[in-house]
């Protein structure tokens, strides 16, 4: 049985690499693992003039991760609920880190066949400076990767 790994964001792009997910996944027979990657900003982030904030913000950091991981979990369950998996082996998982090492750690401990994953238009200029997801999965994925452009 071949085995889909979809990172899923939220965005238009991912919801539209689970839909072509699901479409391959009924063709092939596949069990098809939908993931989501929680990521906090670490506390370097959060500082002014080299000297660190100390806020609620960063005190509060555990419990926002928490919080983030409930929205996280339910955003997938929504996002598969609307969309025909009927007949399919689904599996959903929210996974804590920097999203594109998550993803091709777990494409690799897991040994999925290959993973669908959505892309926004972004410009070379912008992928430049705010770097891709997408585009680190396919640098550095241990299976072929099938983007799906918006």
């Amino acid at each position: 049985m071949k085995k889909i790994l979809i990172p899923i964001d939220g965005s238009e792009a991912s919801k539209k690499a689970a839909e072509k997910a699901v479409s391959v996944g009924k063709i092939i027979d596949a069990e098809l693992t939908f993931i989501t990657v929680a990521n906090l900003p670490t506390e370097d982030k959060y500082s002014y003039f080299g000297m660190t904030v100390e806020n609620a913000f960063i005190a509060n950091r555990k419990n926002m991760l928490k919080q983030l991981i409930v929205e996280e979990g339910r955003m997938l369950d929504i996002l598969v609920r609307n969309i025909d998996t009927e007949n399919l082996r689904i599996n959903k998982k929210v996974i804590v880190g920097v999203p594109a090492e998550e993803i091709v750690k777990l494409a690799a401990e897991e040994k999925f066949d290959f993973i669908v994953i959505g892309r926004r238009g972004f410009s070379k200029v912008e992928r430049f400076f705010v770097g891709s997801v997408t585009q680190k999965v396919i640098s550095a994925s241990p299976c072929p990767v099938m983007v799906v452009n918006v």
